[in-house]
């Protein structure tokens, strides 16, 4: 009795363990009752895994004859991986489609406009020839300037005050200068005729030129480099342009660091290589021309041609320099000046539209040039000469009183300095309400002191 229970009791606890093929050869009930549990159970995870059907083969683990687990680990890790490939091949059909997508475009395209890719090396062509033309032309310009008669400076030169670069950053000032050397003289002691300031406003490409009088009574330093108050026109005579730079800065508040320096016979050769200019002759200036035009094609190696007519013009290089030299009975310096910058207004103006011009020009009026600017400066310049646009002109001192003082020579001494400087910067620079440097006061008052005119 104890055995049969003992072997039944043994054989229940077994029989959970047991598969269903060993449960089903039993048939106590305790067995079969088990077979029905067990039978439960295994519907419960065959449903599980049907469900899972991305889930990877699964590893069966014999643990009792006829009986396998499922490793959840093992199908997490693979289920992991196949959803990785799965979405690898999505991102692959979604590229193939896009490259299918883009060949059909471009092969529609085609079809629309066939002669797109011949269009495209055409005007590829024509950059590259105008690029080739550009580069020509620059070599060729940085050939021509490597003529010029050029000195070396140093910005400690010019006496530029810190206001005056400060409140002049947006200006390039460069001053241009005719002096009385003749032909075949050099420049070195020669004297101011013409002084003129060309000023570039950097951000628009307006210019205003600014003519300043030969005689006006500034500071200026001797052969020495002793500053002493003088006719600003025997700046160069001591010091050549750089001296005549300093003198202006010095007096006027400007940021002058580049000039340029030539005689009569360059000014008569710039307007021959352009064919000559136009400009307005008054009637009172014929007789002036007619008398000084002999001695000026005297000076510069040319014929005269006598004028006898007013009114617009064209005049030929003889012609036009003595246009700008006459002053006697035709406005004195403020005229002289005045027609000064008409020539060369036309002068700029024609060798902007004239490329032939601007070739004799480079040839040569160049070689008669002294400047201290660089090919790069010239080059710049040159570059934006197109949209350079000239403005109305100034003439400098407005209120001047002009006689002999005290050193026998007849003088434009300005009423004061510094109502002349206040009005120049208010005029060509748009600077209200300036207020001019200690240097430019202290030499306003020298004037007044030494002179008696205010």
């Amino acid at each position: 009795m104890r055995k049969d229970q003992t072997e039944k009791t043994l054989t229940a606890g077994a029989a959970s363990k047991l598969s269903k093929e060993v449960i089903r050869r039993y048939e106590d009930p305790e067995y079969k009752k088990a077979a029905e549990e067990y039978e439960k159970k295994h519907r419960r995870s065959s449903r599980r895994s049907e469900r899972a059907d991305d889930r990877p083969a699964e590893r069966m683990t014999d643990d009792y004859e006829g009986e396998s687990t499922y490793s959840r680990r093992e199908a997490k890790k693979r289920r992991q991986q196949a959803k990785k490939e799965s979405e690898k091949r999505r991102l692959q059909e979604m590229r193939e489609k896009r490259s299918e997508e883009d060949a059909l475009f471009r092969e529609k395209d085609k079809e629309k406009d066939p002669n797109k890719r011949r269009k495209f090396r055409i005007i590829r062509n024509i950059i590259i020839i105008v690029a080739i033309i550009i580069a020509l032309l620059i070599g060729y310009f940085m050939f021509l300037t490597s003529h010029l008669d050029r000195v070396d400076t140093s910005d400690a030169d010019f006496a530029i005050s810190p206001k005056a670069a400060d409140t002049l950053s947006g200006y390039r000032n460069i001053a241009v200068l005719g002096v009385d050397a003749r032909a075949g003289q050099g420049y070195d002691g020669s004297r101011t005729d013409a002084i003129i300031i060309l000023s570039i406003k950097k951000s628009s490409g307006d210019i205003k030129m600014i003519s300043v009088m030969r005689d006006s009574y500034l500071k200026i330093a001797d052969a020495d480099g002793n500053l002493m108050l003088d006719k600003v026109t025997h700046a160069h005579h001591y010091g050549g342009g750089v001296d005549t730079c300093a003198a202006l800065n010095r007096s006027l508040d400007l940021n002058i660091d580049e000039f340029m320096v030539f005689n009569w016979k360059a000014v008569s050769d710039a307007v021959d290589a352009l064919g000559g200019i136009t400009v307005d002759v008054k009637k009172n200036e014929i007789r002036d021309l007619n008398h000084w035009g002999p001695e000026t094609a005297e000076n510069v190696g040319g014929k005269y041609t006598k004028i006898t007519k007013t009114g617009k013009q064209k005049i030929d290089g003889v012609q036009a320099t003595t246009y700008c030299r006459i002053r006697k009975t035709s406005g004195g310096d403020t005229g002289r000046a005045r027609r000064y910058k008409k020539v060369m207004s036309a002068v700029m103006k024609e060798a902007m539209t004239s490329p032939v011009g601007l070739y004799k020009l480079g040839k040569d009026v160049l070689p008669e040039i002294r400047t201290n600017m660089s090919q790069m400066q010239l080059l710049t310049f040159a570059l934006r000469a197109p949209g350079y646009d000239i403005k109305k002109n100034v003439s400098w001192p407005k209120d001047y009183y002009g006689g002999i003082i005290y050193n026998g020579l007849w003088n434009a001494v300005p009423r004061t300095l510094e109502t002349n400087v206040q009005w120049l910067h208010r005029k060509a620079f748009q600077q209200r309400h300036y207020k001019p440097s200690k240097t430019c006061l202290d030499i306003s008052q020298e004037i007044i002191n030494t002179t008696g005119i205010y």
